[in-house]
């Protein structure tokens, strides 16, 4: 999660609940399994599931998103290469897009996506194949305050959102970075914090959880890395919306440590 003060802000968020479409109990009496259990686990739960083969040889993203709000082609393309550079997955990654319904009532809270998520997400874990879910919202954070904004969060072991309506008003401006820069650095910082980043279920091989970038008003550490130029980096999402940049930011020495470490590339 990320927040800046007077610059932008992003952390993260949503969640979801599927309901049985059949009975409640087997032939035995006894209450069936929840197949769709093992994503709804708490952050960082499945971050080496993710960077590993060990137990999900290939992974389909759920790209949702209300209509108007699809990613880019390009963020999209920015993602598989991502995916490719850094997760060990042989038999490849796929998409798989779900239009969501128009949300209706403004700013939305974490209860509102779980919702949306519970009536909408049909991607889950499957065989040896990881299920995820990212949504691409039509509106802001109900968590915005003042000039400190919300632009994606990742809240559960497989699942993230990205506020796609606060996205398109800092690349609005005349001066403004493009909506591809936003959605690519706002979507890898999230899947970074589901890849367990940084000391969230990915054990860190050297020290460098930022104790002091305390993003939610609290005094705990808020999962992000001390340097600078990485992609983890609380102020790396806040930079991306004042300006294009020359590239995108990726991980950075310290965080790739703990992904090698962890069965990722």
């Amino acid at each position: 999660m990320i927040l800046q003060k007077i610059t932008p802000y992003f952390t993260l968020l949503f969640a979801f609940l599927i309901l049985s479409c059949s009975s409640d109990t087997n032939n035995s009496g006894t209450t069936p399994p929840d197949p769709t259990a093992a994503n709804r686990q708490s952050l960082g739960a499945s971050a080496r599931a993710f960077l590993s083969a060990e137990e999900f040889t290939s992974m389909n993203v759920e790209i949702a998103y209300v209509d108007g709000f699809r990613p880019s082609e390009n963020t999209l393309n920015n993602l598989r290469s991502f995916f490719t550079a850094r997760l060990n997955k042989p038999g490849g990654v796929r998409f798989t897009e779900t239009v969501v319904p128009a949300t209706t009532v403004g700013a939305l809270n974490r209860d509102e996506y779980v919702e949306i998520e519970n009536d909408n997400r049909t991607v889950f874990n499957e065989g040896s194949e990881l299920g995820v879910w990212v949504f691409f919202a039509d509106q802001n954070s109900e968590s915005d305050e003042g000039n400190s904004r919300i632009l994606g969060t990742a809240y559960r072991n497989t699942s993230c959102i990205i506020f796609g309506e606060t996205l398109r008003e800092f690349s609005r401006g005349i001066t403004g970075p493009s909506l591809t820069q936003l959605e690519t650095i706002t979507t890898e910082h999230e899947f970074g914090h589901l890849f367990g980043l940084v000391n969230l279920g990915t054990e860190m091989v050297r020290d460098h959880e930022d104790e002091t970038a305390d993003d939610d008003g609290g005094a705990t550490p808020n999962k992000h890395c001390d340097q600078e130029n990485c992609l983890m980096y609380f102020q790396t999402v806040a930079d991306a919306t004042s300006t294009d940049m020359s590239g995108l930011p990726t991980f950075g020495e310290f965080c790739l440590e703990d992904l090698r470490a962890n069965g990722g590339k």
